[in-house]
Formats: C-alpha cells, structure tokens, sequence
C-alpha cells in the first residue's frame, strides 16, 4: 500500500508548482489549462484537469478538480490517475530555496492504476527508465508534506497474469514537524474485501531527499489480528524498492492470511514467522526465517517471489523446514466429514499462477493413515501437471523414496509414481499391517511402480494399479516353514525349532485396486527352497497364499506336499493343498512375468533367487497398460 500511496501524492502534489507561473496575473481567476499543459510537458504524459483555482498569500492556497493522468500506451486504463477534488496551501518561498512545502493537503476520490506496460515498463514511472542500480532521482525533489489527508480513494493494480487487485482507501494521512522530524504514515481501507490498515514511523524527508543513503522504515500491516511487521530500509520508498530488514508475522488463524491471497483453503492453526526480507526489483526474497506453524517449529531456509512479466505467471520458489505436520488435523479441518483423514485434490491448473518450486523437509509427518518421518519433498507446479523429484520418508520400519507426477485429466489427474523401499524391516511392516507374527526375520528391499487417477488423491491410491518387486538377502526363517512346505515327514516325531538363514527372497506383485497377485514367490534358505503363489485383497483384507518346495532342493524326508494359507489377515487357516505337474512345472521353470520397468526388471534378476527367463520391458508411458491373466494350477 506504501507505493501507491507515496507515488501517486508525489506526482499529485507537483502540480500546483506547475501552475504557479500564472499565479502573479491570474489572481483568483482557473488556471487549469496552463497547468495542464505544463504538467504534461514535465511528466511526458498527457494531463488534463477540469478546474485549478489560486488564492494568493504567504502561503498559497490551490483546489483542483477533476485531474486525469493518462496511462502509458497499451494500458489497460486509458487514465494512470484520476482526481475528484483536492485542496493544499503551498509555501512560495520554497519554490525559491527548495522542494515545496506543502500543508493541509486534502485529497477525494482519488484513483491509482498501477501495471506493467509493454516490455514490463511501470505505468507510475515517468521519464526514462531507470538503469539497474541507478539511484531513485525522485527522492531528491520530494515535497515536505507537513500534513496530508486522503479519503474514499483506491489503489488498482493489475498483475501480470491479468488479475485485478483492488485496494479501497476509506481514509489515509501523512504528517511531520518539519523537514527533519520522522514522517507518520496512517491508512485504512479494505484488500480482497478484507479490512486493513497500514501504520508506519519513517525517516525525515531531509533523509529522504539524500539518494546516497537507503531511507529507514518501519511498517505495520494489519488485517484484524493478522499483522505484518517490517523494520529496516528502503533505496527506492515510492516502489518500495531495494527494501532489506526484518519482517515479522503474526496470524493466530491462517483464514485471514489465505484470503489475502486470494486463497480459500481452510486450514488449522495459526502462524507465527520473522526473518530477513529483500526486494530487488521483481524479486522478493525472505531468509533466515524462523516461527511456528499451528505451535510446531518452522524454519525457512529460503523463499523466493518473481513477478512474471507481462502475460507470464509469478514464480514462487521455496525451502522449508517443519518440526510436526498433521496434515489430517489441518486439511480435514474445514471438512463435514466424519472422517478425521486428510485428502488432496488432484486438479492441475493449466497456467497456475504463481508456479511453484519447493523443498520441504519435515522431522514427522501425518497424511491419512501413514505416519512417518525425516521426509522429504521436491516438487514443482507447472501447466498442466505437478512434478515430485524426491520424496524420501521412513515409515513402518522402512525407509522408501518415491518420485513421480499429475497431469491434467478432466476434472482431476493422472498419478504415476515409482518408489523404492530400502531396508524394510519385517516385523514392523507386520505390525503396522495388523498380521499375525510371521516366521520371517530381517529386513525387505523393494521397488514399486504406481499408476491411478482421480478427481482426489485417495480415491486415485485406491484404484491404483500396481507393479512391484519385493527381495530380501541375509535374513531368516523358521525352520518349521521350509520343512512345512516340503512336508517333511520328520515332523512327525519332532517339532523343528529356532530359524535358518535365507539366502535370498524374491516376489513379483501385481495390484489394481486393492485386489492383486504374488507370483513368483520363492524363498532359498540352508535347508531347501520354496516357492509359490498368493492372491490378496487389501480392501477385504483377505489372502490365498500356496507355498511347496521344489523337488530338487529338499531333504530324502521331503513329501512335497504344498501347504495353503488363506483367509483373514490377522486369523488366516492352514491346510495341506496339492499341484498339477503343470504348476509344479511352471513354479520350477524361468521367471516370465507381465512386463516390469527397466529398474524393477534389472532389480529382481540381481537377486539369487530369480530364474533366468525373458522378462520383457515395459510399454511407454502413453501406451495402454498391458492386461495379464496369471492362473494357479493347485
């Protein structure tokens, strides 16, 4: 609100300057003509006014009517600034010794329109263009507004990308002692519809009038009880430009500050923010920034504002750091369902504006039913599609690592994702899935490719299909297992205790909406090898898993006689089964399955267990999925 308001005065308050040479002869008489003329030739913009009458004295008294300043051309306005009334009292003898001086300014119906015109020109400055690093000459000429009033105004300023943001001024006011005591600052009106007001304490207009030295400043920009802070320096006041200090938020709710924005999400919680904060130019930048977000630690390595160029969107560029993200409690907040699980849209704009970047590192995060930590997240929001380089997290024993993107698709998108799993340990998976202990020890690798799509994220995960490969090396099984699945008929007369090594583990996976299929499935250990097949439903929670060994890998005792696991996840039952020679054939033979990405594919032949066989490559992208029908031959 600063520029607006400080430009447009200035230009505003050179008029009556202009009009003085007519004062001597005119008396009383409008001079409005002449001073247009005048002010047209000084600001090379053309001016026009309707009325501009002088009452002689000591001090100077002008009231003007009806100012229009035209825009540049190929402005969206054809007036940068209109005027309804105004009236001052001009100090002649300093036209003599300086910059004027100037009190009881009364302005009304005052209208600013600030853009970017043709190769990102600004509509309020007039002249040539500055060079970069060029000092503001406006400062040296500033008037002494030894007290200034504004009412029923506004501030129009139309972004890049188009967007028409309106600030109403109910009231505004500019006062000082003379030209080295502080200036006050005071205005209220409304942005986005919301109620603001804007208070600041500001060095003298003698420091203002000296462009070697940056201009102190310290602001306050209030909406209700959401406030901003800034106190530091400023090279440029009018543009707000070459501003660098310390800013300070405050906002108990976030409602206020989205709307501020122009957002409309509800989020919980409030936020509490300071760091350094930096314009350059088109560039703002805050660092060094530390607060709290709805109470938990929040560091900000780094956050970068680009205004876009003429027709181009802003960028925003971000790294962030947070202590505890509860995503369910701050998304599902505004949300009628019951349901306390947190769900994101899959809509993607196709010109977002801002884009964004981002690098966000959280020590524990909440989403839905996963809970995790030391995440961490690269992405970026382009036309049409969301782009996630790096999402790295530990959950559930494991630590996993995912890249992938949305694109655009109706009314929501399209997900593919890759994630791979490091060091997976097996009974924290078991817990954390409600299984019954297992007779497997150590820790899974595994490699996953995901494809889904949906108006909302959830619904998309749901109905995802699924490609992984899941492998183990170095871990353990009871002994009990391979014996069982060879039926060994030692079992009879003793019941094998502790674990044997296993040598590798190694499962192909195939998933469509929570109903899928585990085949191959082998697992070599010091005693034996075997092998089988499971289907599974995620949504029913139910399993038919069959395990056998194969004939050649177990003991002279060995009966072969497969065994079968199915039903409830957490209570599943245990029958002997059998195999035609042809499953029996098929679990022995190579490993052909449907076809799997090259890094599933190179990761499950680098695993002992897969049986060499052609696996072939997966299709493009574009390309439909492959449709496969795997039967079991019991």
């Amino acid at each position: 609100m600063l520029r607006p308001v400080l430009s447009g005065l200035s230009t505003l308050l050179w008029l009556p300057a202009l009009g003085l040479a007519g004062y001597l002869a005119l008396g009383h008489l409008d001079v409005a003509a002449l001073a247009a003329s005048r002010a047209s030739a000084a600001l090379g913009r053309e001016v026009a006014i309707d009325s501009l009458r002088l009452a002689p004295g000591r001090w100077l008294q002008l009231e003007l009517r009806g100012l229009r300043i035209a825009n540049l051309a190929g402005g969206t306005r054809p007036e940068m600034l209109t005027l309804g009334h105004a009236r001052l009292q001009l100090d002649l003898l300093s036209l003599v010794d300086g910059p004027p001086r100037l009190r009881a300014v009364e302005v009304e119906g005052f209208s600013l329109h600030l853009e970017h015109v043709g190769a990102g020109r600004k509509n309020w400055q007039f002249g040539p263009a500055r060079e970069a690093g060029e000092a503001p000459a406006g400062r040296a000429g500033t008037p002494l507004l030894l007290d200034a009033a504004l009412r029923d105004s506004e501030v129009i300023v139309r972004t890049s990308s188009g967007q028409r943001l309106r600030t109403a001024l109910h009231r505004a006011s500019i006062r000082t002692d003379d030209l080295e005591s502080p200036v006050r600052i005071e205005a209220a009106g409304t942005y986005n519809d919301l109620d603001i007001a804007l208070e600041g304490d500001l060095d003298s207009i003698a420091r203002l009038r000296d462009v070697s030295r940056p201009y102190g400043t310290r602001l306050r920009l209030s909406s209700g009880d959401t406030r901003l802070d800034f106190t530091g320096h400023m090279e440029d006041p009018f543009d707000i430009d070459g501003a660098d200090g310390r800013a300070e938020l405050r906002a108990p709710t976030l409602d206020r500050l989205l709307a501020l924005g122009g957002a409309e999400a509800a989020i919980a919680g409030g936020l509490e923010l300071e760091g350094r904060l930096v314009h350059r130019s088109a560039v703002w930048r805050l660092s060094e920034g530390r607060g709290r977000l709805a109470g938990e630690a929040v560091t900000v390595r780094s956050a970068k504002f680009t205004e876009g160029g003429r027709g181009e969107p802003d960028a925003v560029a971000l790294d962030l750091g947070l202590g505890r993200l509860d995503l369910n409690r701050r998304l599902a907040a505004g949300s009628r369902s019951r349901e306390p699980e947190a769900d994101l849209p899959l809509a993607v704009s196709a010109s977002p504006d801002p884009r964004l970047t981002a690098r966000i590192t959280v020590e524990e995060l909440l989403y839905s039913r996963l809970e995790a930590r030391d995440v961490v997240f690269e992405g970026s929001l382009e036309p049409r599609h969301i782009a996630v380089s790096t999402l790295a997290l530990s959950t559930s024993g494991a630590r996993l690592r995912a890249s992938g993107r949305v694109d655009a698709k109706g009314e929501g998108g399209v997900v593919a994702a890759e994630v791979r799993m490091e060091a997976g340990d097996v009974e924290t998976m078991r817990r954390v899935l409600g299984l019954r202990p297992l007779p497997l020890a150590g820790r899974l690798d595994g490699w996953v490719t995901a494809q889904g799509e949906g108006e909302r994220l959830n619904a998309a995960a749901r109905g995802a299909r699924v490609s992984a490969v899941l492998a183990m090396q170095q871990g353990q099984i009871a002994r009990e297992v391979i014996e069982m699945a060879s039926t060994d008929i030692r079992l009879l007369f003793r019941t094998p205790r502790g674990m044997v090594p296993v040598t590798c583990l190694l499962g192909m996976l195939e998933m469509r909406a929570g109903v899928g299929e585990v085949a191959p499935l082998r697992i070599r250990a010091a005693t034996g090898q075997v092998a089988g097949t499971a289907s599974f439903d995620l949504n029913r929670r139910q399993l038919d898993l069959v395990i056998g060994s194969l004939r050649s890998t177990t003991s002279f005792w060995a009966l072969d006689i497969p065994v079968r696991v199915f039903g409830s996840f957490g209570d599943p039952s245990i029958r002997p089964a059998s195999w035609s020679a042809d499953g029996r054939a098929r679990l022995a033979a190579g490993d052909v399955v449907a076809p799997l990405p090259p890094r599933l594919r190179d990761f499950a032949q680098r695993n002992p267990c897969f049986q060499a066989a052609a696996i072939p490559t997966a299709p493009p992208r574009s390309a439909p999925p492959p449709t496969t029908s795997r039967s079991r031959s019991r």
